[in-house]
């Protein structure tokens, strides 16, 4: 866990207040912005993965855009960004895998993961008005 950077203040505030709307979609913004879509999608003894993306449509088909996967530690209550995907890019990346055999890490992925994670959240409140 040390190795692994964190949601920063601010934008774990902002995560745990969209967690406790109890819903799986946000608009607030009367289509002016994408609706954001946030779901439990895992829980393990030490981890529960959470499933952040905007979806757009392209062909009759849901394209994420992007989707971002957090874990939150049970323990530390701290939110790990791990995984990003944009299905208009054609771009998806792990920086994070847990396996029996330990945690595999890319830092430098798991940072730029992490920096985009926290200015996302940041957009987010403001276009959703999540105070």
């Amino acid at each position: 866990m040390k190795a692994m950077k964190t949601l920063d203040r601010k934008a774990a505030e902002i995560l745990q207040k969209m967690l406790g709307l109890h819903t799986t979609k946000i608009d607030n913004t009367d289509g002016v912005y994408m609706p954001v879509h946030i779901e439990v999608i895992e829980r393990t003894d030490r981890y529960d993965h959470i499933s952040l993306a905007h979806y757009g449509m392209q062909n009759g088909d849901a394209m994420r855009d992007p989707e971002m996967i957090i874990a939150l530690h049970k323990e530390s209550q701290q939110f790990v960004p791990y995984y990003y995907r944009n299905d208009y890019m054609g771009m998806e990346q792990y920086s994070v895998k847990w396996t029996e055999k330990g945690i595999l890490l890319n830092r430098r992925l798991q940072a730029n993961h992490t920096t985009f994670a926290n200015q996302w959240l940041r957009n987010i409140a403001v276009q959703q008005g999540i105070q």
